[in-house]
């Protein structure tokens, strides 16, 4: 049994507004296994300083908002080839109430090749209106060798409409330096253009540690 607290806080510089409070009491249960429970209740303060549009035609008043909220995570033997695992937070958002699920998949093969999968849900019911989100996660990572590697990271998000896609590759040297590429591509649904957009990007880096 391992129980622990946590506590973080933002204030604004020039009023003194708190933006954000979070205090996070845990405990979590571990067994020799490898499996393990995390039990905790989140106390929550956002400070809204204008009003926002959260989803399409749901707006949240600005206006100091404290909720509490359930924590539950659970996930077998992150150790072993595979491992599933599922996180839940259930309580109040910004005057309404939220209940978020995640449910992920870890498959390994040796030492050379990783993926991660996750389906994460949130149902929300504001006073201005409900609406639900689902995002969609790959990560992808293959190491030719330990110091050459490939990664992919692939969302897609049902609110937005949109899917993308991150790749990158990595040519290791001395302290972290050396060559990576990274390849982006973004494809949404734009209102305003009525129709599909694509954005692609790539990045060359490269860095070299010289020592005197």
């Amino acid at each position: 049994m391992r129980p622990h607290a946590t506590y973080r806080a933002f204030w604004g510089v020039d009023d003194g507004f708190q933006e954000t409070g979070y205090l996070h009491v845990d405990n979590r249960w571990e067994w020799r296994s490898g499996h393990e429970i995390h039990t905790g209740v989140n106390f929550r303060r956002e400070g809204v300083r204008e009003e926002f549009e959260i989803s399409d035609g749901v707006m949240v008043p600005a206006d100091t908002y404290d909720h509490r909220e359930a924590q539950l995570v659970a996930f077998t033997n992150e150790s072993h080839w595979w491992s599933v695992n599922w996180r839940g937070f259930f309580g109040g958002f910004f005057g309404g109430d939220r209940a978020s699920n995640s449910v992920g998949l870890d498959l390994r093969i040796g030492e050379t090749f990783t993926s991660e999968f996750s389906l994460s849900r949130n149902d929300i019911s504001l006073p201005g209106g409900d609406f639900t989100t689902n995002l969609f996660r790959a990560r992808l990572s293959y190491s030719f060798t330990p110091r050459i590697y490939l990664q992919t990271l692939v969302q897609y998000n049902d609110r937005s409409d949109d899917i993308s896609a991150n790749l990158r590759f990595g040519w290791l040297q001395d302290a972290n330096t050396g060559l990576f590429v990274v390849i982006n591509q973004i494809s949404a649904t734009d209102a305003v253009l009525a129709g599909d957009v694509e954005t692609r990007g790539v990045t060359l880096k490269y860095s070299r540690y010289l020592a005197f």
